[in-house]
């Protein structure tokens, strides 16, 4: 099988490691260039250095033959971008993430993304065994309350324009699914700058709405 990791954290050389020794196929994806010359030399695998969330750097590492891919960056927006990119651009059926934030698993999965717990063990049993997320969903997800997709229009004179996504502080059980700009659909990233009258298409608890209303518009 080969495998792609996005991610050369501790839970993505974990995996590195396990999936090596099962005699798998491993390339890694990783954006800092000191963890990429210490990953090739001590683990002598493929490494391409490059931010997964971008397609150039996924075409790259050979997406198109890949039997699996694992997001285990530690942010979860951009493991849910490279998830979508994975099984919507590039046709591939096996895709994992990990979850950082406790409450994601249920936002992840409402969104069409194989999601697993931050266990990297589990990650690894389940790529390896092909056990799917909902065999699991009633051991490991306890937070059974109602998800809503909110929109919001970014007023002008917000304090969120020109912003970059990572630098607004949103609350922690809420991803980002769009940003609709005029006549464009923009997949929002944490580099992507927040502009006047954007519309932004978020998933998140209702109580929190009113949260990520203030967020974007103060």
């Amino acid at each position: 099988m080969f495998i792609i990791i996005v991610g050369g954290g501790k839970v993505g050389l974990y995996l590195v490691r396990d999936f090596t020794d099962k005699g798998h196929r491993v390339l890694l994806i990783e954006e800092d260039w000191e963890k990429v010359k210490e990953i090739r030399k001590k683990y002598g695998i493929e490494v391409v250095w490059g931010d997964g969330s971008e397609e150039t750097v996924l075409e790259e590492a050979g997406i198109e033959d890949c039997d699996a891919l694992v997001a285990v960056t530690e942010d979860d927006q951009n493991n849910l971008v490279i998830c979508q990119l994975a099984e919507r651009k590039y046709n591939i059926a096996k895709t994992y993430t990990r979850v950082n934030t406790p409450g994601n698993e249920k936002l992840f999965s409402w969104l069409g993304v194989n999601v697993a717990v931050s266990s990297a063990t589990i990650l690894s049993a389940m790529v390896e065994e092909d056990i799917t997320f909902n065999n699991l969903r009633n051991i490991l997800i306890k937070d059974q309350d109602k998800l809503k997709l909110i929109r919001i229009a970014v007023q002008k004179n917000s304090p969120s324009i020109k912003k970059k996504i990572k630098d607004i502080k949103l609350p922690t059980e809420a991803v980002l699914v769009a940003i609709l700009r005029g006549d464009n659909s923009l997949v929002p990233r944490g580099n992507t700058r927040i502009m006047e009258n954007d519309v932004i298409l978020a998933l998140t608890r209702p109580e929190l709405e009113e949260d990520m209303l203030k967020a974007f518009n103060g």
